[in-house]
């Protein structure tokens, strides 16, 4: 009986000592790989996805580019365009904003007067784009030639062509040009369509537009008002054409502390194409005389007892100057107006203004806007008009 006891005592005893060692066993593992855990850095998020890749598609390939976009003109009509637009239709000046805005590549047709102009100087490649507008000035749109030119947006078309445009599969946006701030607003939507980067060229031509215009406008704010005219003819051909109170040129005139005379004048200025006559600017004596034209300049200053001009005290003390021209002419709507202030506070106050060097101003210009550097000689062809 007592063998019996006995033997069952021991076998309790081996059974509890077979558990024992596989209890520590666990235990220690536990802990060893619970210190393990807490010394181990965690795992780049990177290295956790390539550890364990998901099939999900990911944010970036979830999120494909919409087709197409929306820009609102300066009329406030809604233009549809295609997500990025790469093609573009440009008549006169849009042309310029869009090369100082950084992508005249873009330009899919363009003008005839652009190519023939100093624009084709600082960018060749104008060259070899189709002229959708043919003959002088503005010239006169060629549909066929525009259509296959496959522009997919055009800026400043004629309004009445705008559903034939649209039915061609090309977006048109009208712009405003006439006030600095239609310059800077269109400048705006010209760069809303072209995208990649231009918003922000056309952040920092407004900036420098708006100081150019307060500049002139705080250093003559005290001054006597110069009176101006505009000549924007000789008066050979009948009237001596002129600009009015709805001009961007009136604008520069009055920042640069002038006084256009015939926008003072009521029944002038509510014409569209002002002109007046040698009898009116004999009785009006401005102080000085802006002329547009190159070839009115020369015939304003030619000698000899019959030109009528010579009567005039501006003609006769030598303040008559002439509109400098560049890629475009700087008194008209263009952003290269920027610099038409500055050139008149240097010739109308050049007192208040003795620092202002304004060839420096242009060779600045278009180094920073156009990235072209201008020499010494194409300076002084641009304010002699012989770009």
């Amino acid at each position: 009986m007592k063998s019996k006891k006995l033997f069952s005592l021991l076998l309790v005893l081996l059974m509890i000592g077979s558990v024992l060692p596989g209890c520590a066993s666990s235990s220690n593992t536990s802990a060893t790989a619970a210190a393990t855990s807490a010394a181990a850095p965690e795992a780049p998020a990177q290295e956790i996805e390539q550890a364990a890749p998901s099939l999900a598609p990911t944010e970036e390939t979830d999120q494909e580019d919409p087709e197409t976009r929306t820009v609102v003109d300066s009329k406030g009509n809604e233009a549809t365009l295609p997500y990025k637009v790469e093609r573009v239709a440009t008549s006169g000046a849009l042309n310029q904003m869009v090369l100082i805005l950084g992508q005249p590549q873009k330009i899919a047709a363009t003008a005839e007067g652009v190519q023939k102009s100093f624009f084709a100087t600082v960018y060749p490649g104008i060259l070899d784009v189709p002229a959708a507008y043919t003959g002088a000035g503005p010239g006169t749109l060629n549909m066929e030639t525009l259509v296959a030119a496959k522009p997919q947006a055009m800026f400043g078309a004629p309004e009445d062509m705008k559903a034939t445009l649209e039915a061609a599969g090309i977006a048109s946006l009208e712009v405003g040009l006439v006030t600095p701030e239609d310059i800077k607003r269109t400048l705006g939507i010209v760069a809303q369509v072209l995208g990649e980067g231009a918003e922000e060229n056309a952040a920092a031509f407004n900036e420098y537009y708006d100081r150019n215009l307060a500049f002139v406008s705080e250093g003559t704010k005290d001054a006597e008002k110069v009176r101006v005219f505009v000549a924007g003819s000789d008066g050979s051909a009948g009237g001596i054409s002129s600009i009015g109170r709805n001009d961007i040129h009136t604008s520069y005139i009055e920042a640069a502390g002038g006084l256009n005379i015939v926008a003072e004048d009521a029944e002038l200025s509510a014409e569209a194409a002002p002109s007046v006559d040698f009898e009116y600017l004999m009785k009006a004596q401005p102080d000085v005389v802006i002329v547009s034209a190159k070839n009115a300049y020369d015939s304003i200053l030619a000698p000899g007892e019959e030109n009528l001009w010579r009567k005039l005290d501006a003609v006769a003390t030598g303040k008559v100057y002439l509109v400098p021209k560049g890629v475009y002419l700087w008194n008209v709507r263009s952003c290269e107006g920027a610099l038409q202030p500055l050139f008149l506070a240097s010739v109308l106050h050049p007192d208040l203004f003795p620092d202002l060097d304004v060839k420096q101003e242009a060779k600045d210009f278009y180094e920073r806007f156009y990235h072209y550097e201008l020499t010494d000689a194409e300076v002084e062809d641009i304010f002699s008009q012989n770009t």
